[in-house]
């Protein structure tokens, strides 16, 4: 089996202030073998963000000069800002034989899911608790003003009607309980690979 086939892409969608970024990062770092696939962003960077860390910030018209030359797989304008995930991410990711994690929203996984095909896939839409609780948390981190904090649930609600898109739809209710659930989601599809790469080489011995 080929490097590309095992290389699966994990696309993780939510709306804004679900957990999405968190359960991002607690994945990086319980499982090794997976790579982010660091985002441009023509936002201003906030600041507890580093610089090709959290995303590669750039101006306006750089990104827009970018997204002309094909640089990037799927872009998308959240609150006048642009995001866009760059092919090389996937490409490097399968060279060094790891799995590619995307932290996008519906619009970009479709865009995903139409160049990569569903098979070299796995994705997760986290959805809150309640839309009470999202506010709540939105209103935590203390990075939006009250007319910010109702445009993000106004987007958050109509994200929400998307999350059926997705093949695994999780309550974030507690972090480390979803991180849990989403590793393990993940291991059963790279313990699968494993198992059809390891019946091929015992049917080729016996062919």
């Amino acid at each position: 089996m080929n490097t590309e086939t095992k290389s699966k892409i994990i696309i993780i969608s939510s709306p804004s202030g679900a957990g999405k970024t968190t359960l991002c990062k607690l994945l990086l770092k319980k499982m090794k073998n997976i790579k982010l696939s660091i985002s441009y962003t023509s936002r201003k960077k906030r600041l507890n963000e580093i610089q090709r860390k959290d995303y590669c910030f750039v101006s306006k018209e750089k990104f827009l000069n970018l997204k002309k030359n094909n640089f990037f797989i799927e872009t998308a304008k959240n609150f006048q800002n642009f995001y866009g995930s760059p092919y090389i991410n996937i490409v490097t990711a399968r060279k060094q034989q790891k799995h590619i994690l995307f932290d996008i929203d519906w619009k970009g996984a479709r865009k995903i899911r139409k160049e990569y095909g569903k098979s070299q896939i796995i994705d997760f839409f986290i959805l809150p608790p309640s839309i009470k609780e999202l506010k709540k948390r939105l209103i935590k981190r203390g990075t939006d003003n009250k007319k910010e904090i109702n445009l993000r649930l106004s987007y958050a609600i109509n994200e929400m009607k998307h999350y059926s898109e997705y093949k695994h739809i999780l309550i974030n209710q507690n972090i480390h309980i979803t991180v849990k659930n989403v590793i393990k989601i993940i291991e059963f599809y790279l313990l699968d690979i494993e198992n059809k790469e390891l019946l091929n080489k015992k049917l080729k011995k016996l062919i």
